[in-house]
């Protein structure tokens, strides 16, 4: 059987602390489509759609345009979001220290409205830096290296490091999971622990079940969500008792997964929300484990119905993901091996001969369109998104990545890398 239980790595099992900052290539590209060279030939008389949107996908949002003067396709490393017509852009932060003996490192979230010069903290953990306080003055002779010299110690004695994974983003709701790694030589017991968390990217404030569904749902939701970590906990034992050797493993860590009604997330099934739980537990070496229980659906939340016009509306043999507008529609076709998708733009309200227009190969998965046309985006809201898209790629590459992913995935590097493929932080 396929056992659902995901280790969370993080920074005391990294192979280099040098890779605590990750370097990001620039990865942004502008062109103008020669529409007229490629693809199958027009039907006489069409003409390309008049369309803005922003497309989500792989590691990577692509800003597109189209209309009379062909098509522009802009790609960067970003991760927006659209709320209430107003584009935010999420992006993390690194703060620590690293010595010879001692390793620090932390990570923040933040939020901004691309419209605006201030940013709102959206979550941080304080104790990488008490620990780093604490340290310092009980080594007051210690120097700091730094972590991408040849010669900087693979091994220190003391590892305090947090990361964030983003998970997904819905509107104004940004689901992440943080994991804390701390292994103080000659200090407390070592903590390996994981959360997953659904914050307000408008102000900050983490989310509880019963302020997003109200108290009588949240209560069904969580009486189902036990009874299904129930079942598969039964399901592990069951498949151990039979001889699967990966139940077998994970049936020694059983005991030490409990149900935490904080520990969710927002998500989607077939366009509608749905709430997925994290349930931490520990390795019998105390590494910290995941397991990650199935969507259960619930009513919409506020706000559900614009983010539901982002989503894709995949086909019943998962072949293609469309997004309909009012004049064009979008369409992503992923390749024979799942790794890249054909996409496309077509103009609606054509009855014979439909083109498409090729606009992009992009990496799986997609994830959502921020259509820009209604409203359409003004002089200052257009200029706002070139600004965040010029910043994304021109910070000589070296910030941390923000990743979206979908399911649970092991980590080898110094730093959490942070779902759903990668998107560009603030430094």
């Amino acid at each position: 059987m396929r056992v659902p239980v995901g280790r969370l790595r993080g920074g005391a099992q990294a192979a280099s602390r040098a890779a605590r900052v990750l370097v990001m290539g620039a990865s942004t590209a502008l062109v103008v489509a020669a529409l007229a060279a490629c693809g199958e030939p027009a039907a006489r008389g069409q003409a390309l759609p008049a369309a803005e949107f922003l497309f989500a996908a792989g590691d990577s949002t692509y800003w597109v345009r189209s209309g009379g003067e062909g098509m522009r396709v802009r790609s960067a490393p970003i991760l927006l979001t659209d709320v209430d017509g107003r584009l935010i852009e999420v992006f993390l932060s690194d703060d620590g220290a690293e010595y010879p003996s001692a390793s620090f490192a932390t990570t923040r979230l933040w939020a901004r409205a691309l419209q605006s010069r201030d940013s709102t903290l959206l979550f941080a953990d304080s104790t990488v830096m008490r620990e780093l306080s604490a340290w310092r003055k009980a080594n007051p002779r210690e120097l700091e290296i730094d972590p991408n010299d040849d010669d900087a110690p693979d091994d220190p004695r003391t590892v305090v490091h947090d990361g964030i994974e983003i998970i997904d983003v819905h509107g104004p709701y940004l689901t992440f999971e943080h994991l804390l790694d701390a292994d103080i030589d000659g200090g407390p017991p070592h903590q390996h622990r994981g959360r997953r968390y659904v914050v307000d990217v408008r102000s900050g404030h983490v989310n509880s079940l019963a302020e997003l569904l109200g108290a009588e749902e949240a209560r069904a939701v969580m009486l189902a969500a036990q009874a299904s970590l129930a079942q598969l906990t039964d399901s592990i034992r069951q498949a151990g008792a039979a001889g699967d050797e990966r139940a077998q493993a994970a049936v020694e860590t059983l005991g030490s997964f409990v149900f935490d009604s904080g520990s969710f997330g927002i998500t989607d099934l077939a366009r509608e929300p749905a709430v997925a739980f994290m349930v931490p537990g520990q390795a019998t070496d105390g590494e910290a484990l995941a397991l990650y229980l199935p969507p259960i659906g619930v009513r919409a939340p506020t706000g559900w119905p614009s983010v539901r016009g982002t989503l894709p509306e995949w086909s019943a043999d998962s072949s293609r993901a469309r997004w309909e507008r009012g004049a064009y529609d979008v369409t992503a076709v992923p390749a024979q091996d799942g790794d890249l998708l054909g996409l496309s733009l077509s103009a609606r309200g054509v009855t014979t001969s439909r083109r498409e227009w090729p606009v992009a190969t992009v990496a799986a998965p997609v994830y959502q369109l921020i259509a820009l046309e209604q409203p359409p985006l003004d002089s200052a809201g257009r200029a706002a998104l070139a600004r965040a898209f010029d910043r994304s790629t021109a910070l000589d590459g070296l910030v941390q990545r923000a990743s979206y992913r979908r399911t649970p995935r092991r980590h080898d590097a110094v730093r959490l890398r942070v779902r759903r493929a990668a998107f560009s932080v603030q430094p």
